[in-house]
């Protein structure tokens, strides 16, 4: 995993439009909190999940079956996508990098 985000990282440092270079970044911090256990993350991902993600509308079954995403620590967001933007939940929720626009926090 390690390989993958420095090239990931490289490939970021060459792009100039600034919206790509947000939503990448967004993810990757979402996927490398989701994936190491941040605890930190973890709890904001609860606290987002009960505030916001519970009752949203956008909050939808992934339609692709190797897009979904098993969430051990969570497992309302098991299987999760938001149908606003097309992130897995998962990723989402434990990143701060680009807040949704439904979060109050």
């Amino acid at each position: 995993m390690k390989e993958e985000f420095k090239r990931f990282c490289e490939s970021l440092n060459k792009q100039e439009d600034i919206n790509i270079i947000i939503n990448a970044k967004a993810v990757a911090v979402g996927i490398l909190n989701f994936k190491t256990d941040n605890k930190k993350a973890f709890e904001l991902a609860k606290k987002r999940f009960e505030n916001h993600c519970k009752s949203c509308k956008f909050s939808i079954e992934e339609p692709i079956p190797e897009l979904r995403v098993e969430d051990e620590k969570i497992s309302e967001l098991s299987g999760k996508t938001c149908g606003d933007c097309g992130c897995i939940l998962s990723y989402k929720l434990r990143q701060s990098v680009k807040k949704c626009s439904r979060w109050e926090q």
